[in-house]
């Protein structure tokens, strides 16, 4: 099984997020994602998180300042770790790899968002919601 982080840094005032634009997975391609990659062995989904944030949007950030809330499973394939970040260093995210990172505004996304950014970003968003573990999901597909 392949182990994945995907984070969101949003504002401070939670209104705006940094994107990415897919270059891969093929199924990714021209969509936007959240900022991540894989988790390296040895890494703690925030230390993977941390290093990939600095890799692909140019922000040093420390793996303490990044909340996982969700953890995504589909058995015998792979796991993306799901982090959020509130910062107005944002702002400052740029491209640093081929892939094109923006700022997003964070209650209007653009129609070409990977599908379960629609209600993880919610999620991550809302006030009344409290990750003091993250929550678990399976993911089950039925054979084409």
């Amino acid at each position: 099984m392949i182990h994945y982080v995907t984070g969101f840094m949003f504002s401070e005032d939670k209104k705006h997020v940094a994107l990415i634009s897919k270059l891969q997975p093929s199924w990714q391609k021209g969509q936007l994602n959240g900022i991540g990659g894989k988790i390296e062995i040895g890494e703690t989904p925030q230390q993977a998180m941390a290093r990939e944030f600095a890799e692909e949007a140019g922000i040093n950030t420390q793996p303490e300042e990044w909340k996982l809330f969700t953890v995504l499973t589909r058995p015998d394939a792979y796991q993306v770790n799901f982090l959020y970040t509130y910062d107005d260093r944002v702002y400052s995210a740029k491209s640093v790899e081929k892939e094109i990172v923006n700022i997003y505004e964070a209650q209007s996304l653009p129609d070409n968002v990977i599908y379960n950014l629609r209600w993880l970003i919610p999620m991550a968003l809302d006030e009344h919601l409290r990750f003091d573990r993250s929550i678990e999901i399976i993911e089950m597909r039925e054979n084409s």
